[in-house]
Formats: C-alpha cells, structure tokens, sequence
C-alpha cells in the first residue's frame, strides 16, 4: 500500500488540477460572453489574458527565464493572470442568476474596465520580458555603447575642426579665388595648363635647308617706294619660318711658292 498510495495520490491530484483549471475557464469564459455577446472567436481570443495567460506566465517562471528581470517579470504576469481570472469568476457568479444577494451597479464596468487593463498589463509585461533576455539586453548595451562613443568622437572631430579652421580655409581659399577670376574672366596667375607632350627636333643633327631669298619684281619694288614715302615709319621686317644662308665653298689653300735657286737644282739622284 505504502507504493501504491503515492500513485493514487498523485492521479487524485492531477484530476483535481485539471477540474479546478475546468472550472475557472467555464466561469471566465462564461463572463467574457457578457463583454462579447454572440462573438465566439472574441471569447476565446479573451481566455488568453486569464486562465491561459495565468498557465503560459507560470511555464515561463519555471522554464524559460534567464535573467532576474524576467523571474520578475513572469511572476508578476503570472499574478495578474490569476487575479484576473478570480475576479471574472466574481462577476459571472454574482451576475449567473444567484439570488442571495443584489449584484451591486458597478460590476458592469468594472467587467469592462478589468478587461481593458487585463489586456494593457499583458501587453507591457510580454515586451518588458523579451528586452529582459540577457542577449537582448546586452545588444542594447553594446548599442548605447556605440553610440555614446560615436558621439564623443564627432566632439573630439568637431574640436579639431574648430582648431585647424585658419588652416583649411587658408588652404581652400585660393581654389575658390582662383574659381571667381576664371567666372569673370581674368587671368590666374599661376595656373598650370595641362598640355599633351610632343617629341622636340634635335636642331643639331638636322640637316640644314637652303631656302633662296625672293627676288622682288620691278613693279613690286615701286609699290614698296610709294608705301615708305607715304608712311616714314620703318616697316616691321619680315619673318620666315625658316631660313638658312647656304655655306660658301671653302677656298683653296695657298700653296707655297718655289724658289728660282731651288727650281733650278736637279734632283738627287737616288
């Protein structure tokens, strides 16, 4: 008996769990039909904020917390869930025909009103418990973090900026000078022309060309007296492109003069 007792007791105590879960989910659902008269699916999407509610924060209590703000906060949910499911038994069973006492004429909106804030307090709870997640909370960290970082280093940029102003706009400012004379036409004194490089012409080991001066005709001649005894100023010379005076032949060497003694010895014999 003493094996067998535990058992029993064991099944007895599950039976009555489920009976008392049973009980409190018809009388809940029960007064959620006086919120949602005739809408089935807004009676059954209500059970979550109570009875379910209740069961699903408790589950997490136990097995998914990680941090100690979500104990906290799975216990507080799991309050709210069974307060909230006692005071919807309240309601239906004050208001399910019961003629021992008159149901005071508050409980309609306090039906309401304890829906709505049954509602908002799930609501705030489930988000406060996922940024409770250590890795959520760490991320959170390491963003604050980065940020405040981030922001000390555009103070430390925008300080050396504020120093270094005289210098970069002394740099600056020739460019845009340079950019206002181009506009209005000027000239810019040191402005460097990009121009594409051509091979130059070795002068000293070209061959030179002879290029024979124009002979001027007898009528051109006249017209060129009349031009300068019009005009006294002396006439800009001419420029040629190119013109290289042919060398003169060297001129024979002298070749020395044999005296009338010398011609007149004869050869040595050999």
């Amino acid at each position: 008996m003493k094996k067998i007792m535990p058992n029993i007791a064991g099944v007895f105590f599950a039976m009555f769990s489920l009976g008392i879960v049973a009980l409190l989910m018809s009388y809940t659902w029960q007064a959620l039909a006086r919120i949602f008269p005739d809408n089935l699916i807004a009676q059954a999407m209500g059970m979550i904020l109570f009875d379910v509610g209740a069961l699903a924060w408790l589950g997490a209590f136990i097995y998914l917390s990680k941090s100690a703000m979500q104990y906290a906060f799975s216990f507080i949910g799991f309050v709210f869930g069974v307060l909230g499911t006692l005071g919807m038994v309240a309601v239906e069973v004050m208001l399910g025909g019961q003629e021992l006492m008159t149901p005071p004429e508050w409980i309609n909106s306090a039906l309401v009103y304890g829906f709505v804030v049954a509602a908002a307090a799930h609501v705030i709870l489930f988000y406060a418990y996922k940024i409770a997640a250590p890795e959520v909370n760490a991320e959170i960290s390491l963003g604050i973090e980065t940020a405040n970082i981030t922001e000390e280093a555009m103070k430390q940029a925008e300080e050396a900026l504020l120093a270094q102003r005289g210098a970069l706009g002394s740099a600056i400012a020739p460019r845009l000078i340079n950019n206002v004379r181009r506009n209005l036409g000027l000239p810019i004194g040191g402005e460097v022309i990009d121009l594409p490089a051509q091979d130059v012409n070795d002068l000293t080991q070209a061959t030179p060309v002879y290029i024979p001066p124009r002979k001027m005709s007898f009528t051109e001649r006249l017209k060129a007296a009349a031009r300068v005894l019009t005009n006294p100023q002396p006439a800009a010379p001419r420029v040629y492109a190119a013109q290289v005076d042919k060398p003169a032949a060297p001129a024979p060497a002298p070749q020395p003069e044999e005296s009338e003694e010398a011609a007149a010895q004869p050869d040595p014999l050999p």
